[in-house]
Order: structure tokens, then sequence, then C-alpha cells
């Protein structure tokens, strides 16, 4: 059920964005509640691995509209606290209205903007890209106890990453590894099938990622201490 969920998740909005009547706006429609449902089963297994069950949890029942787009925003909002100066960088560079596409702003965190510029563009785009993967992990642990205004307090969510130990950022490659790899299947020339393979490819390696993240954090509880009533980490 988990691989036919993620093929269906992938392969009917690519498919519907190839019909030429209305079939790009259909497909949008259908992208953005497909997007809040996988959110919301995202969440769903961050919360599982978080409390150290082993198994993967069904697919969730279908909420109200309403609730998967605040489930959308609940993963939008770490991934774009994250990669802020990134995105804004690159939208100076080719027009704030290029922040109209949610695929502007999800390349953002991707190495294809690495080869433009000159070398100390280059170099502080490397250097955003780094510092937004080491950021993203802890920002989603942050939110889910804390909520959206912990995001904003990059002390905090670094202290926090640093209480792990060395481990984090072995975490944090590995969630860049494998969402990049899955991506990268994008540029391989040819329309429907790489499109389709990449999706299916990022939607697992998500699935992965967010998986580690609970187990990192079910490691780790201990010396985070958020369970035991502390504050919000300062």
């Amino acid at each position: 059920m988990l691989v036919l969920g993620l093929f269906v998740l992938s392969f009917l909005p690519t498919v519907l964005s190839y019909i030429p009547i209305g079939g790009g706006v259909v497909a949008g429609v259908i992208d953005l509640f497909l997007l809040g449902y996988y959110a919301l089963f995202l969440q769903s297994i961050l919360h599982a691995s978080m409390s150290g069950q082993d198994r993967i949890p069904a697919w969730p029942d279908a909420h109200h509209p309403v609730e998967l787009f605040e489930e959308v925003l609940a993963i939008a909002a770490p991934f774009i606290v994250s990669f802020l100066p990134l995105i804004l960088l690159h939208a100076s560079a080719a027009g704030f209205s290029a922040l109209q596409s949610s695929g502007f702003i999800l390349r953002s965190s991707m190495p294809v903007f690495l080869a433009e510029g000159n070398s100390w563009r280059i170099g502080l785009e490397s250097l955003l890209v780094l510092v937004g993967w080491l950021y993203l992990p802890m920002a989603i642990l942050v939110q889910t106890f804390y909520g959206v205004g912990a995001l904003f307090n990059p002390v905090s969510v670094a202290k926090s990453a640093w209480q792990t130990g060395p481990s984090y950022f072995l975490l944090s490659f590995l969630i860049w590894a494998m969402v990049t790899a899955a991506w990268a299947v994008s540029l391989i020339p040819g329309r429907f099938i790489t499109a389709f393979g990449s999706s299916l490819l990022v939607f697992y390696s998500l699935l992965v990622a967010i998986r580690l993240l609970g187990t990192h954090y079910r490691t780790n509880r201990e010396r985070l201490g958020w369970e035991r009533g502390a504050p919000e980490p300062t």
C-alpha cells in the first residue's frame, strides 16, 4: 500500500500536466490536495518515529481541506525559514516575481544555481545551501514542539542540534544526499519518465528522511529534554 500510494501521488499530477485542455490547472489543484495529504502522512510518520514505533503508520484518513492546508504550512515553514536567505538571493537576481513559482522556491535548496554568477556568488550560495540543510532537520523538530515562532530563533535551533552530537551532521548529510539525488533525476533528458521518476523518488526520499529524523529525536530525547516540561530552548 505504501508503494501504491507513492505511485499515485507521483503519477496522477504528472499525467494531468500533459493534458492540453485545462490539464495544467486541474493538475495544480490536485497537486495542492495531494501535497496536503502527503504532508499529513509525513507528520504521522514523524510522530510515530519520535514515539518509538517501528512500523510506518497507515495512510491517514482524508481531512478537511483547511486541515490539509495547515499540514502543508507545517512542512513548508521550516523549509522556507531554513533557505530564506538563499531564496531571497536568487529572487534578487531573477526578479521577485519568480517567488510566485513554488518550483523556483524548491529549486533554491538545490545546487541548480551554483553554475551561475561569479566566484564569490557561487561561494556564498554554496555556504547558504550548506547552512540551510544543516538548519532544516532540527527546525522541523523544534517546530513540532514549540511552533512556528521558534523557527526564527537560530541560536536555539543550532544549540539543540549541537546537543545531539555528531550524529546530527550525519543525519543532515544523508537527508541532503537523498533528496538531491532524487531531484537530480529530473535533469536527465526526457519529459514524462524523468518528471514521474523524479517525483516518485523525491516523495520516497522525504519519507525516509522524516523516518530518520524521528528516530534521531527518539535516540536523543533525553539530551534535548523537551518532554520534561522544559521551556523553549534559548
